[in-house]
């Protein structure tokens, strides 16, 4: 129809009216461009909430499962301490034997670091990691999964300083439980098999602890700056969430 309206202009040399047409017809292709763009940009703003909140969720799981292994790891650090202070003066009290048993039997059971990373990967993946918003908060994000894949490719380093204190140990010490326990605070002092003295006479015996604590604090430590960069992106996500202007060039 404007085609046909066109052509019959030019027929009658209605220059005014030809350049009419066309303006309409310019102006009639930028709105429908415009207005496609438009519903894009509402499309990726619906999409970028959705990712920034379900960011936000698994950084709490990540914090969660972390406070869980610093705590877990600390209370190992303390069975390790009661253990060398005990075979240094080689004195055990009968109210410490649970909790040196239990030391004993959760030795160099380290955890490293965990980070839920299904929304990074699946953004990463399809191209979409541009859609979040906050120059330092996609900065920081970078920065805590490139330090989290390096931590997790030292566990063969972990291991390596690790299994052999924990296997001498095991060469000194065995138990009789019917069933696992899963980091246990105390156990069974009775179902402990070793001989004390013997232990404290053993510097081999007290230098593979000593060797398995350190490993235990070094894992604490890199479970405690994994959860903390979380926190500052879970802190990061909750301000642009709340503010969603706020942070657009930061």
């Amino acid at each position: 129809m404007l085609l046909r309206r066109i052509t019959q202009h030019v027929k009658d040399q209605n220059w005014f009216a030809v350049a009419l047409d066309f303006v309409i017809v310019v102006f009639g292709v930028f709105m429908g461009f415009q207005v496609q763009q438009w519903n894009e940009d509402r499309k990726d703003k619906i999409a970028t909430s959705e990712y920034m909140e379900r960011l936000a969720s698994e950084m709490e799981l990540s914090i969660e499962r972390n406070d869980f292994q610093i705590l877990t790891s600390q209370n190992e650090i303390k069975q390790l301490d009661l253990i060398l202070k005990s075979l240094r003066t080689c004195q055990l009290s009968d109210a410490d034997k649970p909790a040196f048993t239990a030391g004993l039997y959760n030795m160099g059971k380290y955890d490293l670091p965990a980070m839920v990373m299904n929304t990074i990967d699946e953004l990463n993946a399809t191209g979409k990691f541009q859609l979040i918003r906050g120059a330092k908060l996609k900065r920081k994000i970078s920065e805590t999964v490139r330090e989290y894949h390096t931590t997790l490719s030292l566990d063969s380093q972990f291991a390596a300083r690790t299994i052999p204190s924990v296997n001498y140990v095991r060469t000194h010490v065995s138990f009789s439980f019917d069933e696992h326990f899963n980091r246990p605070d105390k156990l069974d002092p009775d179902k402990a098999n070793y001989e004390f003295q013997q232990l404290c006479d053993d510097t081999t015996f007290i230098n593979a602890i000593s060797t398995v604590r350190e490993m235990t604090l070094a894992t604490e430590a890199l479970n405690r700056q994994t959860r903390n960069n979380q926190k500052e992106i879970l802190a990061a996500l909750g301000h642009i969430l709340n503010k969603p202007n706020d942070m657009e060039g930061e």
